[in-house]
């Protein structure tokens, strides 16, 4: 939404070249005529603003014809001397007066700040789908409107009293501290206000309507809580209005708006016909399609007029809070109402009135809106039953990603409680602190509301289990799995599912963590799964707790290698948390970064690269200061530059997030700092660096041994990646000793060996061995991995090494185990390529020319079933590649028609070799040679043939 501002100065006499060459930065109207100046203000379109700034004496002339304009803003009185004295009825009679200056430059200081907060007062419109089934973008914008809207539920419920409303006055004080006209309004209305008052304080106190709304439509947590005395009247109010007037109304009533907005604002309305839209605070609108309007104006080159045509229905419409305040207002010819800031509306139809060049917009009012946050309504009202409105208003804070502002907000309390249960005010101070990525601090609190807790009388067995589920989260974190199962089983132990599901979903939720973490990933999935069926009981099924526990489970997934079930289960979580959360929240970062992490492992390095910054970003904004989070990303994204082989840029990411973990987390030992340090080795072992290589995989190790128990992958990983530096190192006897140590630690692993981790391993011995030259020895170790790997979900990377296998024992003349390596090759990239690609069609080329070279180096009776054979590959091979329009197609009918001409079939022979001439002339410049080769084959077949 636009606002056009103008700067109006009467009665300047002397000064006016001064304030051009020092303020050019400003737009002025300048006037010494009182009637052109009156004329000026009433011409203007009523949705722009204008700053009035007067003499004493012209105030006295002008104001009583223009103060209530709707489209004055504000009026500043300016003297170049104190020796006038000014009338202080002046400043009682006219509202809009901001203040007495005798100064330049604290006058322009204050018109500055004035044209400030009409900006922040620009109304924003947020879309999403009634059903919530939308894009990416609208989804956030429901996310805004969801907590908006959980806002009001709360602060409807906090303490109505002195106390919320001298928080209020003192921040109205502030905001206005140089402003004596508006302070003194400001103790009137500490003076005289009752809450029946409110429309009409609302409605002519610039004061208020202009600070309300520039909370609402900035979002600003903070301002609102504390003008929360006023909004939650205003708020009663509006409803107390809509329910004993509504009845007066006819069942299906229109409003109308009338504002400019920008061309890309209203190309936006026309392309969401059909969705809902809500406004970020309370809406203004009109009986009066003609007031709406004039509000309109024209459109101009760079805005679009826009006339909202608002449909009520008031027989199905019970929900909505609005109200008729023409009343209370000084413009009642305008005939306003005004809707509450929590109203939706569904846009209809948007047109085009070419006569008078204006955007009609066509909606109506909608409960959709509530209904989709209904749900989310009833949680925290469970919540309300149990823990005060003021104690969850701080909560709602950490849930919105709003960390320091929740500690700030606890900390007060913690230093006057008034009333409030000081173990609750610690147990949500560890939450923000945790959040936060502050674990030994949340640690600290948690510890302090336990005790707190069970050391009451009678023990407060029930909450206590809440913060033995956070003092085993925090241990996890820190890679003590161990003691974090104690907290956890301590839980079950004093905790039926009947009594509180919530604490019970979290603890097996924690309990599956810590198994996957130690890698006994059938356990970690019973534990998990557990937890989601519960939450899926008890919550809507488009829940942000249901979506974060989608995306562990596919994690468990992601580590047994079934990649594209665990994709599934990422981007569900994905779709879940953008309905439900607002944008940049924590849980929408983590599902990027799982999703990311799976396209890494299916080799979609690009696509993984897109997620993990789309990741970062909402990182880097939520935490400023640095985050466990954005370490982990950073490492992410270091790792995809080694895979391109951009090793400075690889470093660099892995740099940046050892940075942070030195920093802040320099005490905490997990699976990410294992990973850099991994990541280090890797790119060192690229630049050959094998000393720098070795130092950093034997640092992952210790780490890797300090957090896990022996058996797990990760140690196997860790261990072969330090034979591969001794090999680097040309030390081949360490080498293999760390190669066989992987096999031991495999062996030991407490559910099944890490096939992948397994097959890593042969493949290094091998390579290990074919250095030293024990060739043979190599290869049976290569088949050792090809054999492993035909039992793990398909990877194209795992397709790459196979066929690097295969090639090697063809080459070697070693058909039977070249047939086998491609023979998997061929059934991985069936469930991981698409139909027909390419890459299918070269392993079954490659198949049919093992096949073809078994017939020519082996005797048997049984000859012909292998050309038989190698003529069903190659053909299979040429469907796809004559689809692919593939120059490989030549060489695949050659072959074809030499085996026919082995077989003495030489009819078939022929036909082969003219549809190879066919592609010759018709699809490739090619050789004489093979033009000439073709022309000799066909000859022969056609005198054979005689």
């Amino acid at each position: 939404m636009t606002t056009r501002t103008k700067i109006v100065w009467y009665d300047i006499n002397n000064i006016q070249e001064d304030i051009y060459n020092k303020y050019n930065d400003y737009t002025f109207q300048f006037y010494n005529d009182t009637k052109k100046c009156i004329d000026y203000i009433k011409s203007i379109n009523k949705s722009e603003a204008v700053f009035l700034v007067l003499s004493p004496l012209s105030a006295l002339e002008i104001l009583p014809h223009i103060h209530e304009s709707r489209q004055l803003d504000s009026v500043f009185i300016y003297l170049n001397t104190h020796d006038i004295k000014i009338d202080e009825s002046l400043l009682d009679k006219y509202s809009k007066i901001i203040g007495i200056f005798y100064d330049l430059q604290r006058l322009f200081q204050c018109i500055k700040e004035t044209i400030d907060l009409a900006m922040k007062n620009v109304e924003s419109f947020k879309f999403y789908e009634k059903h919530q089934k939308s894009t990416r973008e609208l989804s956030k914008e429901f996310g805004s409107f969801l907590w908006l809207r959980l806002f009001k539920d709360v602060i409807l419920k906090l303490p109505h009293n002195e106390e919320a409303k001298q928080d209020m006055i003192a921040k109205l004080k502030e905001c206005y501290h140089n402003n004596n006209r508006q302070l003194k309004l400001i103790d009137k209305f500490n003076q005289e206000y009752e809450s029946t008052d409110v429309l009409r304080w609302y409605t002519g106190q610039p004061f208020l309507y202009k600070q309300i709304n520039r909370a609402l439509r900035t979002e600003d947590i903070k301002l609102l809580y504390t003008l929360r005395y006023f909004i939650s009247d205003l708020s009663k109010s509006l409803d107390d209005e809509y329910q004993s007037t509504k009845d007066f109304f006819n069942s299906n009533v229109k409003f109308y708006r009338g504002v400019k907005v920008s061309h890309e604002e209203g190309k936006k309305l026309k392309e969401n016909t059909g969705k809902l839209i809500s406004m970020n605070g309370y809406l203004s609108t009109s009986f009066s399609k003609e007031v709406a309007l004039m509000f309109a104006g024209e459109s101009r080159e760079n805005e679009t007029s826009v006339l909202f045509e608002i449909e009520c229905d008031f027989e199905n419409i019970n929900s909505v809070s609005m109200a008729s305040i023409a009343y209370y207002s000084t413009n009642r010819d305008e005939e306003e109402v005004l809707f509450d800031f929590d109203t939706t509306f569904e846009i209809l139809s948007t047109s085009k009135n070419i006569s008078e060049n204006y955007l009609v917009v066509k909606m109506k009012v909608t409960k959709e809106g509530i209904i989709l946050a209904q749900e989310h309504i009833k949680q925290h009202n469970r919540q309300l039953e149990t823990s005060s409105a003021i104690l969850l208003y701080g909560y709602l804070l950490t849930v919105i990603g709003q960390y320091e502002k929740s500690i700030e907000y606890f900390h007060n309390l913690e230093k006057n409680p008034n009333g409030e249960d000081i173990a609750f005010i610690y147990n949500y101070l560890g939450d923000a602190y945790r959040f936060k990525g502050d674990y030994e601090t949340a640690l600290k609190y948690f510890k302090n509301s336990y005790e707190i807790m069970i050391n009451s009388e009678p023990p407060r067995d029930i909450l206590s289990s809440y913060l033995l589920n956070n003092i085993g989260s925090i241990f996890t974190t820190k890679g003590q799995y161990d003691v974090g199962l104690d907290y956890y089983k301590r839980v079950l132990n004093i905790t039926k599912i009947d009594s509180n599901y919530a604490v019970i979903t979290t603890t097996k939720e924690g309990i599956g963590n810590i198994y996957h973490r130690k890698g006994q990933y059938n356990e970690a999935l019973k534990y998990l799964k557990s937890s989601l069926k519960i939450r899926e009981k008890y919550l809507s099924g488009e829940h942000k707790e249901i979506g974060r526990l989608l995306s562990v489970i596919g994690c468990v997934y992601e580590d047994m290698d079934q990649l594209n079930t665990a994709f599934r289960y990422h981007k569900k979580s994905l779709e879940i948390n953008e309905k439900c959360l607002p944008v940049g929240h924590s849980y929408i970062s983590c599902s990027l970064r799982r999703i990311g992490n799976n396209l890494t492992n299916q080799g979609k390095y690009n696509a993984a690269l897109d997620y993990y910054v789309r990741s970062l970003e909402m990182l880097q904004v939520l935490y400023p200061n640095g985050h466990l989070n954005i370490a982990v990303e950073f490492c992410n994204i270091g790792y995809i530059y080694y895979i391109k082989q951009d090793y400075s840029n690889a470093l660099d990411y892995l740099n940046k997030s050892l940075h942070i973990r030195e920093t802040l987390y320099a005490d905490i030992k997990n699976r990410n700092l294992v990973t850099i340090f991994k990541y280090f080795g890797l790119v060192y072992m690229k630049l050959e660096k094998y000393d720098d290589a070795l130092a950093n995989h034997i640092y992952a190790l210790k780490v890797c041994e300090d957090i896990y128990p022996i058996g797990h992958s990760l140690i196997s990983d860790c261990l072969t990646n330090i034979g591969n530096a001794y090999r680097g190192m040309k030390d081949y006897v360490k080498a293999m000793e760390y190669y066989e140590k992987t096999t031991n630690n495999e062996k030991q692993n407490p559910t099944k060996p890490n096939l992948i981790r397994l097959a890593r391993n042969y493949e290094s011995i091998a390579i290990c061995l074919s250095d030293q030259g024990n060739d043979q020895a190599g290869l049976e170790y290569r088949m050792k991995y090809v054999r492993t790997m035909k039992n793990v979900d398909p990877r194209i990377s795992y397709v790459n090494v196979i066929d690097y296998i295969a090639d090697m024992f063809f080459n070697k003349n070693i058909y039977d185990n070249a047939l086998e390596c491609y023979l998997t090759s061929l059934e991985m990239k069936s469930k991981c390529l698409p139909i027909a690609d390419v890459r299918t069609a070269e392993t079954l080329e490659n198949i049919g020319n093992t096949y073809f070279e078994q017939d020519k180096n082996q005797l048997c009776e049984n000859d012909e079933q292998y050309q038989i054979k190698a003529r069903c590959y190659y053909e299979k091979a040429l469907d796809i590649y004559k689809i692919k329009n593939d120059i490989t197609t030549i060489y695949i009918l050659n072959r074809i028609a030499s085996i026919y001409e082995n077989i003495r079939q030489y009819h078939c022979a022929l036909e082969y070799y003219e549809q190879a001439k066919y592609f010759i002339e018709n699809y490739f410049s090619l050789e004489n040679s093979i033009k000439e080769t073709n022309e000799h084959d066909i000859t022969r077949m056609k005198r054979l043939i005689k």
